[in-house]
């Protein structure tokens, strides 16, 4: 019935607590982090507590459950966060109340938006189909099929000493992130961002690529050596 990043509303005494699931003890208790109030924006931000600080309840205190099946879309997890009051900031450890969404200043959401009545304010309708059916006024937008198709910088390529350098460290870096184990909720939010951030460019480069019939490149393992030249 319960799952690792449901949302509940539970109610111990006469206070009222909401959170997310991280798991289900052996016991049958449910473990969850709770939401609790800042003294941020004059009180209207909210962040899960420290991971020592987690709960672990009696489903019979669970006054609300809201089930987010796996792979769920960013669209998704705003409605079910929405359904036991709060609206998510686009860093997943963020929140406000949702009657004080207006006056609160959330972390913007940096990755590819799902909702079907996205607002296109502002976009003029275009006629060419790779545009899918909206231009910019400013002529920004870019269509899918056009511009050229992502490949890593080569350090070796490049005459600049210092850029060569910068670009072999973010490499390492790039690659190192696999082996990067979170050691708290903050962390691990951030990893999940991140990993779904890269899903979104791999996906977007391979169609591309292929497009252009070119091989499919893994976004998350730049190379670290010197290509050979074909």
């Amino acid at each position: 019935m319960y799952s690792p990043g449901d949302l509940i509303i539970f109610k111990v005494g006469d206070q009222k607590f909401y959170g997310e699931i991280v798991g289900i003890a052996e016991s049958g208790k449910i473990e969850v982090s709770r939401l609790k109030k800042t003294a941020k924006q004059e009180g209207r931000i909210w962040h899960f507590v420290d991971d020592d600080k987690w709960s672990a309840i009696d489903s019979n205190l669970v006054t609300k459950h809201v089930a987010i099946p796996e792979g769920s879309t960013r669209d998704i997890l705003v409605k079910a966060w929405k359904e036991i009051g709060f609206i998510p900031g686009g860093d997943g450890m963020t929140f406000c109340r949702a009657e004080d969404e207006e006056n609160t200043t959330l972390p913007l959401y940096q990755g590819e938006e799902s909702s079907d009545d996205e607002d296109t304010t502002g976009l003029t309708p275009s006629n060419k189909a790779g545009m899918h059916g909206y231009a910019s006024d400013d002529g920004f937008i870019v269509p899918d099929d056009e511009g050229e198709e992502f490949d890593f910088a080569d350090p070796d390529d490049l005459s600049d000493d210092e850029a060569a350098e910068f670009v072999r460290e973010t490499h390492r870096a790039v690659r190192e992130f696999d082996n990067w184990q979170p050691k708290d909720k903050q962390e691990e939010a951030i990893k999940k961002y991140i990993e779904r951030m890269d899903h979104t460019a791999t996906i977007q480069t391979d169609n591309q690529r292929f497009a252009a019939g070119k091989e499919t490149i893994r976004t998350s393992k730049p190379p670290l050596k010197k290509r050979r030249k074909e």
